[in-house]
């Protein structure tokens, strides 16, 4: 059992060495694991710890496309890891990154440029309180899980990052959602979200699922031990994963 494909890799785009690894250093490695298929998805542009420099974004796709020429035996998509920002569920994407991109992720994070101070305070601090209140708790499920769905339902995300990572969220209705608007769930072996109980929740719906690294350097590309042990407790089959074989 192995990854045929890696669609979630952070490279040295990703500022403030948050990816640790070039383009090449990246395909390379990825060669030799015999992945047929990669994505580069640095985090987008609104992440302003992380996110990749608006003006370093056409050399991030050129690259990508000397690559493409240089290890013509593997196939390399652009992408990126776009930030949800407001509790309406807009993004950092826009028609100049998206004429770019070959595939489209997407997820919430923490370090973000929220769209209003009321997102900010509502994403950091109501979460934070919710921690020690239940009814806090709950209601920040609801907001939480209504800025997700809204983001599914406003762009063409091709995978859902980590969903249930960071803020706590309703799976049953994100994986409803995912599911008619033909989005991918990614259970991720980084931050061991989708974990075993909410891939029980998810797969109810007729959706597909991807096991990803997050890599952020190139030693743990293709990494996806945490991720099938969280499916396999899950009783999924493992035939819904699309990038297992």
């Amino acid at each position: 059992m192995k990854l045929t494909a890696d669609y979630h890799i952070h490279s040295t785009y990703s500022k403030n060495n948050h990816g640790k690894s070039t383009i090449e250093e990246i395909v390379k490695t990825s060669v030799e694991l015999g992945l047929k298929e990669i994505a580069i998805t640095d985090h987008g542009p609104k992440h302003f710890l992380y996110g990749i420099k608006k003006n370093k974004i056409v050399e991030a796709k050129n690259k990508i496309e000397e690559m493409r020429k240089k290890y013509p035996q593997i196939k390399i998509l652009f992408g990126v890891e776009s930030n949800i920002l407001s509790i309406n569920g807009n993004t950092d994407l826009n028609d100049d990154l998206l004429s770019l991109c070959d595939i489209i992720l997407c997820g919430y994070h923490s370090g973000v440029v929220f769209s209003t101070f009321n997102d900010l305070w509502n994403f950091h601090v109501m979460n934070f309180l919710g921690k020690f209140n239940k009814r806090i708790r709950e209601k920040q499920i609801e907001k939480n899980t209504i800025a997700i769905i809204g983001a599914l339902n406003k762009y063409n995300i091709n995978i859902l990052t980590h969903p249930g990572d960071k803020i706590p969220v309703d799976i049953d209705k994100i994986a409803c959602i995912a599911e008619k608007r033909n989005t991918i769930l990614e259970i991720n072996n980084h931050h061991h979200h989708l974990n075993s109980e909410e891939i029980i929740i998810a797969a109810k719906y007729d959706v597909r699922f991807v096991i990803n690294s997050d890599s952020h350097i190139k030693d743990s590309i293709g990494g996806f031990t945490n991720a099938i042990k969280a499916a396999q407790k899950s009783g999924l089959d493992l035939n819904r994963i699309i990038n297992l074989a």
